[in-house]
């Protein structure tokens, strides 16, 4: 998919001063992805947001499916210019392909949420602390632009489930386990919340 797309998003990389916050890169499978929409529509009234993107697959995938706007918020600079060197060849190869792609190098939890941002992506880039922050800023711009929203996990932490199981203002809509892919990892499944609107 990598080769059809015209970028490169394999590998896996490990901070060189690891920390307690941010977890290493490394993307979705694409047979995850063809996966999850398989089984989940995906709102399409506005854009998705993949925090934690890396080298960019989720943003071109969806994009490329959906023409869809899709943003990529990613704090390290090696990766992101990874992305940006992905999105120059993406835009070679589809110059008419619908739909805008954006990556932002910053940290997820000073990243100010667009008003048209609906989906909003998570695999497991970073601790619950930065995850709640995140959260929070979501909330934030629905409370100033109220809409429907949804956030994907994938690969979700206990710590994650936890905290939107226990939050008055999502709902877990779908668990969509992985195991007709003879995947026998109870943990690797995707879990969808939507935003209910107080």
């Amino acid at each position: 998919m990598d080769k059809r797309l015209h970028i490169k998003t394999q590998g896996v990389r490990e901070w060189i001063h690891q920390s307690s916050h941010y977890n290493r890169y490394e993307a979705t499978p694409y047979e995850m992805l063809n996966y999850l929409f398989g089984e989940h529509d995906l709102l399409k009234e506005g854009s998705l947001i993949d925090f934690g993107c890396g080298k960019g697959r989720v943003p071109f995938y969806v994009n490329h499916l959906f023409c869809l706007d899709t943003i990529g918020i990613e704090m390290n600079s090696v990766l992101h210019q990874n992305a940006m060197t992905n999105l120059l060849d993406y835009r070679q190869a589809f110059p008419k392909r619908p739909g805008s792609i954006s990556f932002e190098c910053c940290i997820a939890e000073s990243y100010i949420i667009p008003a048209d941002a609906v989906t909003f992506y998570f695999f497991n880039p970073f601790s619950l602390d930065i995850f709640r922050s995140v959260v929070q800023r979501i909330l934030k711009s629905a409370e100033n632009s109220p809409r429907t929203l949804e956030i994907i996990l994938y690969y979700p932490t206990d710590e994650y489930v936890y905290f939107l199981h226990h939050h008055p203002l999502f709902e877990k809509v779908a668990e969509i386990p992985i195991a007709h892919l003879q995947i026998h990892d109870k943990a690797e499944r995707f879990l969808v919340y939507t935003y209910k609107q107080p």
